[in-house]
C-alpha cells in the first residue's frame, strides 16, 4: 500500500460563546429576557437585582401590556370602508354600530337604543344598510331571518317563496318537516324543495370561525408613542435598569487568595459581564431597526394607509445589519403603535411583482375592496374587469389568479353572488 500525506485547506466558521449567546438573546422577546435575567440573578452572585422604588419591577414591566383586541370585529368591518366618503355623523355612527356587532355577525343594538343621541332622521337606517352591505354577506342583521334574507338578496335569490319560507317556516325546515311546509303553502314538493336547499346552504353566523382564536395578552417589545408633533420609540425593558454588576462580589473576587474560589468568581463574573453586554447590544439593534421601520412604514403606522413593500433586505441595506440579524431581531416580537399592537413581521411585505414597481399586496387588497364597494350592485364587476381596472390603476399586469386569491382572503363572493336583482 502506498501511504501518502497531503495538505488540504478549508474554511470553517466557528461561533464563540459570546456570539452564540448574543444571537440567542437577540431572538428572545422582552418577557423571555426578563425571565432569563431573573433566573440568572438567583444563580449568579455577581448579578444584583434592585427593583425601582418608584414603580416596582412587575408594575413597570406590565405598563405596556396590550389587552386582548376587543375591537377586532370593528376593525375588520371599518377597514372595508373609506372615511372620506361619509360625513362626520355617518362615520361616527358606523364606528359605533361596527363595535356593536357580536362574534356571530349580528347587530346587538336597535334604533331605540341609540335614540338618546341626537341623530338626524333616517341616519340610523342608512348606516345599518351600509353595514349590511359589507362582507361577509348577512353581516349586521338583527335576527336569523334577516341574516338569511340578506344573504339571499345578495345572491339575487330572495324570491317571494324564499322570503315566506324564511319568515314563517324556519323551524319546520330545521326539523325537516318538508311535507308539512308544502301542505301549509299548498305547493308541490318539487317546487318548494330547491328553495329549501338554497336556504339550508346559507350561513346562520357570518362571522363564526373568523375570530375563534383565544384572547391573549401581548407584551410589546417596543412602543411607538406620539409626542408633540413627533413620535418617540421606547424599548419596553425599563426593568433592565434594576439589574447591575455587584460591586461587593467584584471586590471579593479581587481579594480572594484560594485558586478554586478565584476561578469560580472569575467564571461567574465573565458570565454576568457577557450577559449584560449582549443585552445592551440587543437594545441597540432593536432601537436602530425600529427607527428604520418607522421611517419606512410611517404612513401606514400614522394613518393606516396601505403597507409599503418592505423586505429583510431593504432593512439590511438601511440599517447596515445582516439579514439574519434582522430576522432574529423581529422573531416573536410585537410593536405597540398609536392605533394597535401588532407583530413586527406583519410590517414586512414582499412586493406583488419583482419588476421595480413599488406595489404591495396590501395596496392591491385595499384597491380591490374600494372597487367592489363602489360598483353597481345590479351589474357587479367580473374578475376579468377587476383585473383590467387594477392593472390600469397600478400600471402593471395583475393576474386574474391574484384577484381571485385576494377576493377569497377578503371573504368577497364572485360577481354572480354579489349581484342584486332590480
Amino acid at each position: 500500500m502506498d501511504a501518502r500525506m497531503t495538505l488540504t485547506q478549508e474554511q470553517i466558521q466557528k461561533l464563540s460563546a459570546m456570539q452564540i449567546q448574543s444571537l440567542q438573546i437577540l431572538s428572545m422577546s422582552s418577557e423571555d429576557l426578563r425571565s432569563l435575567l431573573q433566573k440568572e440573578s438567583e444563580e449568579n452572585p455577581f448579578l444584583d437585582y434592585h427593583p425601582s422604588s418608584s414603580r416596582g419591577g412587575a408594575a413597570e414591566f406590565l405598563q405596556f401590556v396590550a389587552a386582548p383586541d376587543k375591537d377586532r370585529i370593528k376593525n375588520f368591518l371599518i377597514e372595508q370602508l373609506n372615511p372620506s366618503q361619509f360625513t362626520k355623523p355617518q362615520w361616527a355612527l358606523l364606528n359605533y354600530l361596527a363595535q356593536c356587532v357580536d362574534d356571530q355577525g349580528y347587530l346587538t343594538v336597535t334604533e331605540q337604543d341609540v335614540s338618546r343621541f341626537p341623530l338626524p332622521d333616517g341616519l340610523f337606517s342608512q348606516a345599518v344598510a351600509i353595514l349590511q352591505g359589507l362582507h361577509p354577506p348577512g353581516i349586521g342583521a338583527s335576527s336569523l331571518q334577516e341574516c338569511l334574507k340578506l344573504q339571499l338578496r345578495r345572491k339575487g335569490e330572495l324570491t317571494p317563496l324564499a322570503e315566506t319560507l324564511v319568515d314563517s317556516f324556519l323551524e319546520d325546515i330545521g326539523k325537516n318537516h318538508i311535507a308539512a311546509v308544502c301542505r301549509a303553502l299548498g305547493l308541490p314538493k318539487q317546487q318548494v324543495l330547491p328553495t329549501i336547499r338554497r336556504i339550508r346552504a346559507l350561513d346562520p353566523a357570518p362571522l363564526k370561525g373568523l375570530f375563534d382564536s383565544a384572547d391573549a395578552y401581548v407584551v410589546p417589545d417596543v412602543v411607538i408613542r406620539p409626542t408633540e408633533g413627533e413620535y418617540e420609540i421606547i424599548l419596553n425593558d425599563t426593568w433592565f435598569a434594576s439589574y447591575s454588576m455587584s460591586d461587593y462580589y467584584i471586590a471579593m473576587m479581587h481579594q480572594a487568595d484560594d485558586p478554586d474560589i478565584k476561578t469560580y468568581f472569575q467564571q461567574k463574573h465573565a458570565r454576568c459581564s457577557l450577559l449584560l453586554h449582549n443585552i445592551e447590544r440587543r437594545r441597540q439593534t432593536l432601537a436602530a431597526l425600529t427607527g428604520a421601520i418607522w421611517e419606512w412604514q410611517r404612513e401606514y403606522l400614522e394613518t393606516h394607509h396601505a403597507l409599503r413593500p418592505m423586505t429583510l433586505k431593504d432593512m439590511a441595506e438601511k440599517t447596515g445589519l445582516h439579514i439574519s440579524t434582522i430576522s432574529r431581531a423581529i422573531k416573536d416580537k410585537y410593536v405597540q403603535t398609536p392605533y394597535r399592537t401588532l407583530p413586527f413581521k406583519a410590517l414586512f411585505q414582499c412586493p406583488l411583482r419583482k419588476d421595480g414597481q413599488s406595489l404591495s399586496k396590501d395596496a392591491v387588497k385595499k384597491a380591490l375592496c374600494q372597487l367592489i364597494r363602489e360598483e353597481d350592485k345590479e351589474r357587479p364587476y367580473s374578475d376579468a374587469q377587476l383585473v383590467e381596472m387594477l392593472s390600469a390603476q397600478f400600471h402593471t399586469a395583475i393576474s386574474r389568479r391574484v384577484v381571485q386569491k385576494y377576493r377569497s382572503l377578503l371573504h368577497i363572493p364572485n360577481s354572480y353572488a354579489r349581484k342584486i336583482q332590480p
